[in-house]
């Protein structure tokens, strides 16, 4: 949308307002008290015109406007003013993470006590990471001269089962054969990482089993590739009701229902279509969920070396302070990352 510099002057001065004041924004406090040199009567056809636009709302038979999702959008895509962090924010969001006897979960979950603090809002994060699983021990039960059950158990303490069927004539004895060379030569390493070179030499070894080999194989790599560990760290919910937006009870159990369900809020935040891998920011319908048009989430993705992915990130308002939001949530993921914590 091409707006005129006029325009860009008055809309990001009524959000601005309004993210300060929390109060509909009329064409007098403009012209007077923000100095916009603009008089009284522009600034009210303005204000008509970006609400033509739906960038601005007016709220009951208030002479004032407030901004519109589309209008934050607008704002924080173009218009509002860069955030600088103060020493004392950089100081202690640093003790935060040059922390190095803490292990990465410690070091998020004081960041998202940190972010709340600074704030003012409930902070969130989620972070996962491949589980390492291997197989420790199998074991076979014969079925019939064309089937068997493959017994697993896994370095989580996990058994699996998975029926094999095989062209080849199977006895008890040729049934032991397989199930030793499986555990001589496939227990306790990463099977994901076999080269094609690792895979013809084990064919060598299994002779005249390796037409079962295959089968096999793949039943491994399925039984060991497991899911991602994940946690999920939440704190300040309590912020919420400071805001005088959420002064809605129904607005607010939509949000804390939200909150209490950890899986659906990292649901609705790594499935969202149209999301990126740095910086997201939802605001209001953007979210897609019942209950919270009047919220906003701004977070951040991230990755720290090669397998431990993330999220962190920020729920307020949609009259939220996006600029400083946005400017500390940055610093803090560009720093997460240039450290490359682990476990």
């Amino acid at each position: 949308m091409d707006l005129n510099e006029r325009k860009k002057r008055i809309l990001k001065s009524i959000v601005d307002t309004y993210i300060s004041s929390g109060e509909p924004v009329g064409s007098k406090y403009l012209s007077g008290a923000m100095g916009l040199d603009i008089s009284s009567a522009t600034i009210r056809n303005e204000m008509s015109e970006l609400e033509h636009l739906g960038l601005l709302e007016q709220p009951h038979t208030s002479a004032g406007r407030v901004p519109s999702s589309l209008g934050y959008r607008m704002y924080v895509e173009n218009l509002m003013n860069q955030y600088s962090l103060s020493l004392e924010e950089i100081n202690v969001l640093n003790d935060v993470m040059n922390s190095r006897l803490h292990h990465l979960s410690d070091v998020v979950s004081d960041l998202t006590r940190v972010l709340s603090d600074m704030t003012d809002y409930t902070a969130f994060a989620y972070t996962a990471k491949p589980k390492v699983s291997t197989i420790v021990r199998f074991e076979g039960v014969y079925l019939s001269p064309r089937n068997f059950l493959l017994v697993m158990i896994t370095s989580e303490d996990n058994v699996k089962t998975r029926q094999i069927k095989t062209d080849i004539t199977l006895t008890t004895q040729v049934l032991m054969s397989i199930i030793k060379l499986l555990n001589d030569n496939l227990t306790g390493i990463n099977i994901e990482h076999m080269s094609l070179e690792d895979i013809y030499a084990l064919e060598d070894k299994f002779g005249v089993y390796r037409g079962v080999l295959s089968d096999i194989l793949r039943m491994v790599v399925d039984t060991v590739k497991g899911e991602n560990e994940k946690q999920v760290y939440l704190d300040g919910m309590s912020n919420l009701l400071k805001h005088p937006d959420f002064a809605d009870i129904t607005k607010t159990q939509s949000i804390l229902s939200l909150l209490e369900d950890k899986e659906d809020l990292i649901r609705m935040l790594t499935d969202s279509d149209g999301l990126h891998d740095g910086l997201n920011v939802l605001i209001g319908d953007d979210s897609r969920s019942d209950g919270l048009d009047k919220t906003s989430f701004v977070y951040h993705k991230f990755m720290i070396g090669d397998s431990v992915t993330g999220v962190l990130g920020l729920i307020g308002p949609k009259r939220m302070d996006y600029s400083g939001v946005i400017a500390r949530l940055e610093y803090v993921v560009n720093n997460l990352i240039e450290d490359g914590k682990k476990e």
